[in-house]
């Protein structure tokens, strides 16, 4: 009889290596990874046919409107006291729970800040910033995840948009991205600081392989 051969079998799964490569997340502790990748998880795979509640992201249609902004400099207290000099455009809506924050980011680029303390947001949230110019619509996405301090923040760089477009901007939950986002999330991720990326790596390893979402976020990371 012939001696059993116990080395594993290697298993010819739909996964290639990009997708392993690019979901590796070596910047954060293993166990808080998991947990946060388990609580995104579960929102994202929560029934598409659940009855929202009354005041839900999904039942609720807000959306902020941020005018173009004519640039001006504000003071602004650098760490040493000394006062410079920096374009900010801030605004703030209670009604969403949203401040943004819309400052140039070096040439042709444009650094959008988000910071969300509404009741029913959540990370894995993505802020839409829409844009309209003329016939025309553009869009980005911008990531929620939790900072050192426990707030929902979100941060992207960008040169889709500068500080003269008029915005509209809305939350959509997790569990309402699809392949009509892949564009727009591929864009976002790549556009992402290292925070926002990772933020996006714990979407997709609660996504199967083969999930629009999950594809349009290794695409951004490869």
């Amino acid at each position: 009889m012939t001696a059993r051969d116990h080395r594993p079998t290697r298993l010819n799964l739909p996964v290639d290596l990009e997708v392993l490569l690019a979901l590796a997340d070596d910047s954060e502790p293993d166990a808080e990874a998991a947990a946060a990748g388990a609580r995104i998880a579960q929102r994202l795979l929560a029934a598409a046919d659940a009855t929202p509640e009354p005041h839900s992201l999904s039942a609720r249609r807000i959306v902020m409107r941020v005018p173009g902004w004519t640039v001006r400099p504000l003071a602004a207290s650098s760490r040493d006291g000394a006062s410079s000099s920096r374009v900010v455009q801030k605004q703030i809506d209670q009604e969403l729970g949203i401040e943004f924050t819309r400052t140039p980011a070096g040439a042709e680029q444009t650094r959008i800040s988000v910071q969300s303390f509404g009741p029913d947001t959540a990370a894995g949230d993505v802020v839409r910033v829409a844009v309209h110019a003329g016939e025309e619509r553009t869009e980005v996405l911008v990531v929620l995840y939790t900072d050192a301090d426990g707030s929902l923040t979100g941060q992207i760089v960008t040169r889709a948009l500068t500080l003269a477009e008029h915005l509209e901007i809305s939350i959509v939950p997790g569990t309402a991205l699809g392949d009509t986002h892949a564009a727009a999330i591929t864009d976002a991720v790549r556009c992402s600081l290292t925070a926002g990326r990772n933020a996006w790596r714990r979407v997709a390893k609660g996504l199967p392989v083969g999930d629009p979402v999950r594809s349009a976020i290794v695409a951004g990371l490869s």
